[in-house]
């Protein structure tokens, strides 16, 4: 019987377990984890899952996995790679790619996820060694270049939940030095309380707005997301501390601090979640 640690939106450990298998309750999240591994030759080991595991049987993926209690998510994401192809691969080796947290994705037919999901990265150039994996999870594995995890995507043999690789691995590095730390006026065009104008069950717990006459990707003014304030807000003055940038979108959302404070990445993940669970992106410092 497989046990999970319950954690809220702010990534905080409940202390509360879960057995596999049940329903998560409304509020609470578990961590699950992705994990990539590339070669010095820019390749990434992609597995095949068995023809009896019983969702997408002999389609290809990342390893990954439930985090268990008392794990750490390298811990888990460590011990589900060993597990699926045998590898041992070492933490320092890895890092954290970004987070998402996941509630109803209705991208993939209104599944329930109620996860935060962390996608590691991990550089390994050694053997393969899918027999002394301890599960059998996994069919096959290889080494496989962009352009086949590509062809697999588009002969939908790869697993739909992995679609991101191709925007948020595959891509260069945003610099927001020029952003951060700038002082920005505007309207809030969304208090808090309000329900979005085209999705009124999604209501802001937070002010969001935008800056008046600085212009973003879309062609609208630039979208911030508000924290300082417990009450709804007309106009705003605040400290641009960090930058959401949405992967699979050409809108970047600023976070700026009224009051000038920082803030730290769980508050802001956890409070934009109820928007930005259905994008996939980073927040950048």
């Amino acid at each position: 019987m497989e046990k999970w640690d319950l954690y809220t939106k702010y990534r905080e450990n409940t202390g509360k377990e879960h057995i596999r298998g049940e329903a998560i309750p409304d509020g609470f999240y578990h961590l699950v984890v992705h994990v990539w591994i590339r070669n010095s030759k820019g390749e990434y080991l992609i597995s095949q899952r068995s023809a009896n595991r019983p969702t997408f049987p002999l389609m290809w993926e990342c390893a990954g996995g439930s985090v268990i209690e008392g794990e750490s998510s390298i811990e888990g994401a460590i011990r589900e790679v060993k597990e699926e192809v045998g590898l041992d691969l070492k933490e320092e080796d890895g890092r954290l790619l970004f987070s998402k947290i996941r509630g109803t994705d209705y991208k993939y037919e209104c599944k329930v996820f109620n996860d935060i999901m962390d996608v590691w990265l991990f550089d390994y150039d050694g053997e393969l060694r899918l027999e002394e994996a301890t599960t059998d999870e996994v069919a096959a594995c290889k080494w496989m270049t962009v352009s086949d995890i590509r062809a697999l995507y588009e002969e939908k043999k790869l697993v739909p939940t992995l679609d991101y690789f191709f925007c948020a691995l595959e891509v260069d590095e945003p610099d927001y030095s020029h952003i951060i730390g700038k002082t920005v006026k505007g309207t809030v065009d969304r208090p808090l309380g309000t329900p979005h104008p085209r999705h009124p069950k999604m209501i802001y717990p937070i002010n969001y707005g935008y800056v008046d006459g600085v212009f973003a990707g879309d062609g609208a003014e630039q979208d911030v997301y508000l924290f300082g304030a417990d009450t709804p807000l007309k106009q705003f003055e605040g400290k641009v501390i960090a930058v959401w940038h949405r992967f699979d979108d050409v809108e970047d959302k600023w976070i700026v601090s009224l009051d000038g404070e920082d803030i730290s990445d769980e508050k802001i993940l956890g409070d934009i979640s109820f928007q930005e669970q259905f994008f996939y992106g980073k927040l950048y410092r």
